[in-house]
């Protein structure tokens, strides 16, 4: 009796408690997959599709197989001057996974590492989540277009992008930098000054403003003697490393007398010596408006060229202008003004300082409207937000909200962009030769030919041997575009 009164009391039980549930699929989880698939896809366009994209066949890839002896000097000449004087630490990395990979296409993913390493950075020094980092930034028209291409803007500006954030640990924190922190430091400085000649003023700067807090922080941590003999040491050590920081522009000054040759340059009222014009662009309507101003109508895509990689339009009062979204930074700079107001301490606060500070100087730059030189602005304010979200959220704001309207952004520029930078289009070496190479200049070919080809800039560079292993021989080949042919060069 016992026995069937407590069969009843287990039957009763399993009919009235419910059955568990199976756990959800979380935002934060779906977040994460497509992350990881983002990730994926965007490696394989970059092995895997060639980037027949303009400076890419016009110096990029020439300079870069040049480095590395896999287009030798003498069998391209083009462009020396900017070979001589350009910063080239990115078309070194493009040509070392160019050789490794034996594939021209490895080039491409200079940028998409250079994205892992720093969400990587952010995810070490910041606890942010790789995926918010991935959605974040690929949410930047540009940022997209650059991760998969053979420029190097995007490399410099991650590097620049990390300077800037170590000085804001720097000034957050009131400990002396630690070793790693100035390992960092160097390095991201190195990488940047070395790789695009815009950002060396930039490096200089921000430099300087992570010396003066390392120095105040000894300062108040020491005493005079401690401090006077750790400036005995600091100081031979801060000039060396300065030397390897700016190797390109010392080495400038003292070959051609000019820190940024081949460009033009004027230091009071003298013409330092050069080989190219200083370039200088603007929307014919903001022709004669202040940087400021064409800079706050570029970050805002008012009168924006349509999406692409150095923002090119044929309408010239489109030209160059915008790339980060307009209404994706207005997001962004609101996003920061309520983590401000909503959790006024010392990170925010600094957070804001900082973003002022930084859009100041960017805003009044030189062509500060081409966004793609710039990137780091767009990259530190995203940052930023990343990190006080992680650290400051709440019932309202929660990192994977901002995960998900970083998303609909990155759906919305791969909409408009024809998903051009996010998945593999197989536009393979094959395709690409025959799309943009001349079959009968190549059946002219003879071996050890001289030849000149003045009009197939900016593709004459894959006219090389390199591209051609068929023709089983060694020729010469020098763009036309800039110099006219000689008489004794083979003109086709």
């Amino acid at each position: 009796m016992l026995r069937n009164l407590s069969n009843l009391k287990s039957v009763i039980k399993n009919k009235t408690t419910p059955p568990s549930q199976k756990p959800r699929l979380g935002l934060q989880t779906v977040l994460k997959a497509i992350a990881l698939l983002l990730t994926i896809s965007i490696f394989l366009l970059g092995i895997i599709d060639i980037d027949p994209t303009y400076d890419t066949w016009g110096y990029h890839l020439p300079f870069a197989a040049r480095i590395w002896n896999i287009v030798p000097a003498e069998q391209f000449i083009n462009m020396e001057a900017r070979f001589a004087g350009f910063p080239l630490l990115g078309e070194f990395f493009q040509g070392f996974l160019w050789l490794i990979t034996q594939r021209v296409q490895g080039a491409n993913l200079v940028g998409f590492f250079s994205l892992v390493l720093y969400a990587y950075f952010l995810k070490t020094y910041f606890q942010v989540a790789y995926y918010l980092t991935a959605i974040a930034l690929l949410g930047v028209p540009l940022i997209q277009a650059h991760a998969v291409n053979s420029y190097v803007d995007l490399i410099a500006n991650v590097f620049l992008a990390m300077i800037i954030m170590m000085a804001y640990v720097l000034y957050q924190q009131r400990d002396n930098p630690s070793w790693r922190d100035l390992w960092v430091i160097f390095l991201a400085g190195v990488g940047s000054s070395n790789s695009k000649p815009q950002l060396e003023p930039l490096v200089l700067i921000v430099l300087s403003a992570i010396a003066i807090r390392i120095l105040w922080l000894r300062w108040r941590s020491t005493n005079r003697q401690q401090l006077f003999t750790w400036l005995l040491k600091a100081i031979p050590v801060a000039s060396l490393a300065s030397l390897v920081i700016f190797a390109t522009p010392i080495k400038n000054i003292a070959i051609y007398g000019n820190p940024f040759y081949p460009v033009r340059i004027e230091i009071a009222g003298q013409v330092l010596n050069h080989a190219l014009p200083m370039y200088s662009d603007a929307p014919g309507y903001l022709a004669n408006a202040p940087n400021a101003q064409r800079w706050l109508y570029s970050i805002l895509d008012i009168n924006s060229a349509h999406w692409n990689h150095d923002q090119y339009s044929k309408n010239p009062d489109r030209n160059r202008m915008g790339g980060f979204f307009g209404a994706y930074v207005v997001f962004q700079v609101l996003l920061l003004i309520y983590l401000i107001a909503k959790n006024c301490d010392r990170q925010t606060k600094l957070a804001g300082i900082l973003v002022i500070v930084m859009s100041l100087i960017a805003a009044n730059y030189p062509q500060s409207h081409e966004l793609r030189y710039f990137m780091y602005w767009i990259m530190v304010l995203i940052s930023l937000n990343l990190y006080l979200v992680t650290h400051h959220q709440d019932s309202l704001i929660k990192p994977s909200r901002v995960g998900l309207i970083s998303l609909i952004a990155l759906i919305i520029v791969g909409i408009k962009t024809n998903f051009l930078y996010l998945a593999p289009h197989f536009n393979t070496l094959a395709k690409f030769k025959e799309t943009y190479l001349s079959r009968e200049i190549i059946a002219k070919i003879e071996p050890g030919d001289n030849i000149c080809l003045p009009n197939t800039y900016p593709y004459a560079f894959a006219y090389t041997p390199w591209f051609h292993p068929e023709l089983d021989f060694t020729y010469h080949v020098r763009s036309g575009f800039k110099d006219p042919c000689a008489k004794s060069e083979k003109v086709l």
